[in-house]
């Protein structure tokens, strides 16, 4: 897409990538549920986006082609980043890929979770967000709070079970089949 004045081009890219940021931001966390990566990704994902922006068909989704690129620059981001710790593997991301829930379904599953949340109790809360959102580990965890590592485990494994049984039960209210887990 090569709009004759350059004026014409950044309005149709920001009226594309405005529309579909959020969507384009639950897909890059994702493909790599990082947090703190999720804004450098984000950004390297939009640039590129722009670079190639002349080449996108305006005939087509652009949601679909931005995903595409954000997979590519997920992928780059992880070769850069291989030395880490923990890095899913080419397959698990492929298999991420192909199972990325539905627009309104992720619209439900977050409605779902942030009610869930709310039910747990502040501890149960408090601890799954640290580790799950704050990315940090169980044992800086256990140690911060002076408690054995295996109370904060099995902690977070009763609030995972609270979570999972109370999320599957508000997508059964809403009207969503929640997807049955390889462990139920």
């Amino acid at each position: 897409m090569s709009p004759a004045n350059p004026d014409d081009r950044s309005s149709a890219f920001l009226g594309q990538i405005l529309h579909c940021q959020q969507d384009l931001r639950n897909y890059l966390h994702h493909l790599h549920p990082h947090a703190q990566d999720l804004d450098d990704l984000m950004q390297e994902t939009c640039l590129k986006l722009w670079q190639e922006f002349e080449d996108y068909d305006s005939t087509r989704p652009f949601l679909p082609w931005a995903m595409r690129i954000g997979y590519f620059q997920v992928l780059r981001f992880r070769k850069t980043r291989s030395r880490d710790r923990l890095v899913f593997s080419d397959e698990l991301l492929e298999l991420l890929v192909t199972e990325t829930p539905a627009d309104s379904q992720a619209q439900a599953l977050r409605h779902a979770l942030d009610e869930c949340l709310g039910k747990l109790t502040p501890r149960a809360r408090e601890t799954l967000l640290a580790r799950y959102a704050q990315d940090s580990s169980i044992a800086d965890l256990a140690k911060g709070r002076r408690q054995s590592v295996h109370a904060l485990y099995r902690l977070l494994n009763q609030a995972r079970t609270q979570l999972t049984t109370c999320i599957r039960r508000q997508l059964t209210l809403e009207g969503e089949s929640p997807k049955p887990h390889p462990s139920h």
